[in-house]
């Protein structure tokens, strides 16, 4: 059956190609469409497999996704014209192109372009490595994403579960059809982390494509693209199964379409926007806070030209279809249903959560006070040599670049705990955990985009004269937009450096003004000093992220390469691993387990690596303890969830190191039959 899936996926490669060439103009324009291609027709399809119970059989997404693939053949030929574009060609002409490219380089920017390919080139081979050799295992990956995925698998379907942890039954279901298709098409695990690293490339062509779009400059758009492959942010995610990449790769290819119609308002650009903009809100429903920034982009590109009314009809009914198609499947209603009403809150987390995680708790004038320290928090979290400063040396030069900041910033109290959660906010000796794991942009935030912004009000007259210059205005504005929006809208997270990431959507494009000048033959010493110091700031900054990672050790007695699964699984978690350990030991692989949980306990070790276990939660989210279920044959369970009985097997010591946000859990093992 696996054969037949292969020839499936094939087919529905070679459909998604031919419509990708059929709307696409360049090579890079080509590679967008394809990746949008894949996700737009894969995601549909896991929500109708999961209404008639055939989630976890491959052969089904492969009929299921050639299905959606030629509506989108049907869709794009009776909408537009063909634009005859030969990907195949456009590669055979990449070698000539770059070595042209290269020959039109002054000396200094050959120097500065080979250290970024070179720092790009490492960290790529060191990615791929990852990804194909380890598993995942992330936090809230072992907790809910992938928890999900799993049962999903296991049931057939999507319907709510009742689980252990919130995240569980209410993040939308968008993103699990793209791992539970990478895990089909791997045939393992590591399948899942699929979309993911696909995510970090289609966020660095979006990118590209922008500024191409804005600048009409190549070179300047290239130096774009290596600075965004470089982000520390996006280099942590590509190899994770977080949801932030797969957000912004969406959010950064809606602003690629955006420019698009504002170069070319055609119908295809306008359905294009519609698509996507559902496809992101499906994702996560955090979109709306990117909404502010996102809608003065869409004025600047479409919402004020008199094209798009041309077109408004056919824009409301692609739209209306896109909603139909990737919102209201993915679990927005029941989540209202659970919460019993409606509103931002409700669509995204139970009551309990957002009185921790949102605003709720709080009245408007300490939302204000608080999200102003935010502000403050923020912005000091930007100003870290990420990736370097997880190094001894480096941490000392990042000590020394902050004495200045940080006696200025000691004056606001902001390590106060207030408008927090996870962790307090740290001006130094935070837990090294939250920048190796959770980064921020490096020297590219302080040293290259914000001088930029700054630059670009300051030139407010001349830059508003130009089209270039009020395109890098408007992004510069809804840069701010949301800077603004994640201060505001919820406590102090040390790990939001992962919710930034969006951010760099509308900031990478002014990377073309350092790009411009790097076209051109400059005598400046200043200048060349400037740039040589930055990229090989970013470089090693890309670098040291990769290797210093804590979840995917490359170096050290444990590694990737000599860890078992199941240690890796627990690495962030070492205390748990015995009790995983024991479990997997004692517990058969086709064993039915009832699982009396709590909400930060990991679940996902409990399944083997095929999922031949059956896992059934009893302890659901802030609510009552369910019955052990009949079918059940062994109960592994959490001390305190339920009463410790005689024979139980106790499987682990419980917190000996204190190295973790949360206590360890002790954990038993009863045999049920």
């Amino acid at each position: 059956m696996y054969l037949l899936f292969l020839v499936s996926f094939l087919l529905f490669l070679w459909q998604v190609n031919r419509n990708a060439s059929y709307i696409s103009e360049s090579l890079s324009d080509y590679c967008i469409k394809l990746f949008f291609g894949l996700v737009s027709c894969v995601i549909p399809t896991g929500f109708l497999l999961s209404e008639f119970n055939l989630i976890s059989q491959a052969i089904a997404w492969g009929i299921g996704i050639n299905i959606i693939a030629f509506v989108f053949t049907i869709f794009f030929q009776k909408t537009i014209d063909n634009q005859h574009f030969k990907p195949f060609d456009s590669v055979k002409e990449l070698p000539s192109k770059f070595a042209s490219f290269w020959n039109v380089l002054p000396s200094i920017s050959k120097i500065v372009f080979g250290i970024l390919l070179a720092g790009l080139t490492v960290v790529t081979l060191t990615n791929l490595i990852v990804v194909f050799t380890t598993v995942p295992n992330e936090w809230d990956s072992m907790t809910g994403h992938l928890v999900k995925c799993a049962y999903y698998i296991q049931n057939g379907n999507m319907n709510r579960l009742g689980g252990t942890t919130w995240t569980i039954d209410f993040y939308p279901n968008s993103l699990p059809t793209l791992q539970i298709f990478g895990y089909h098409l791997f045939q393992s695990e590591k399948g899942f982390k699929l979309i993911h690293h696909l995510s970090y490339w289609a966020f660095a062509l979006a990118s590209f494509g922008i500024a191409k779009k804005i600048s009409k400059n190549f070179i300047a758009s290239f130096f774009v693209f290596l600075v965004t492959a470089l982000l520390p942010t996006a280099l942590v995610q590509a190899t994770t199964t977080e949801t932030d990449i797969v957000l912004t790769a969406y959010l950064s290819i809606l602003t690629y379409f955006m420019f698009s119609f504002k170069e070319k308002p055609n119908k295809l650009n306008i359905s294009l926007i519609a698509i996507a903009t559902g496809i992101c809100i499906g994702h996560k429903v955090t979109f709306l806070l990117i909404a502010p920034a996102a809608f003065m982009v869409a004025l600047h590109t479409f919402l004020l030209r008199k094209a798009f009314y041309q077109h408004i009809v056919f824009f409301i009914l692609v739209f209306s279809v896109s909603i139909g198609v990737y919102i209201l499947p993915t679990g927005y209603i029941g989540n209202v249903k659970e919460v019993g009403k409606l509103g931002l809150s409700s669509l995204s987390a139970p009551k309990e959560v957002m009185m921790w995680h949102g605003t709720d708790p709080y009245s408007g004038k300490e939302i204000l006070k608080y999200g102003t320290l935010n502000v403050a928090r923020y912005a000091s979290d930007f100003f870290n040599l990420d990736g370097i400063r997880s190094t001894e040396t480096g941490n000392n030069i990042n000590e020394a670049m902050r004495v200045l900041p940080d006696k200025l910033l000691q004056k606001l109290n902001l390590e106060r705990k207030e408008f927090t959660v996870v962790a307090p906010f740290y001006l130094k000796n935070a837990p090294i955990t939250f920048h190796q794991e959770r980064p921020y942009w490096s020297i590219i935030s302080f040293g290259m985009v914000f001088p930029l912004v700054l630059l670009l009000f300051v030139g407010f007259r001349k830059y508003s004269k130009t089209e270039q210059g009020k395109s890098l205005l408007v992004l510069s504005c809804a840069m701010i937009l949301h800077f603004i929006s994640l201060s505001y809208t919820a406590p102090y997270d040390p790990i939001k450096g992962r919710y930034f990431m969006n951010m760099a959507v509308w900031a990478m494009p002014l990377l073309i003004l350092i790009g411009y000048q790097l076209s051109i033959i400059r005598k400046s010493k200043l200048f060349h000093f400037y740039c040589l110091v930055f990229t090989v700031t970013i470089s090693l900054s890309a670098i040291f992220v990769i290797f210093n990672k804590r979840i995917h050790p490359i170096f050290g007695q444990k590694n990737i390469f000599n860890l078992s699964r199941m240690e890796l699984l627990t690495l962030t978690r070492p205390d748990v691993l015995p009790a995983f350990q024991k479990f997997d030991e004692l517990v058969p692989k086709d064993a039915i387990v009832a699982l009396g949980t709590t909400n930060e306990d990991f679940e996902y070790p409990l399944w083997s690596e095929g999922f031949t276990r059956t896992l059934i939660p009893i302890h659901p989210f802030k609510a009552a303890l369910k019955p052990i279920p009949t079918e059940a044959q062994y109960l592994f369970y959490t001390q305190g969830v339920l009463p410790h009985q005689a024979g139980d097997i106790q499987l682990n010591q419980g917190d000996l190191t204190n190295d973790t946000p949360v206590k360890e859990n002790i954990f038993y093992l009863r045999k049920l039959k």
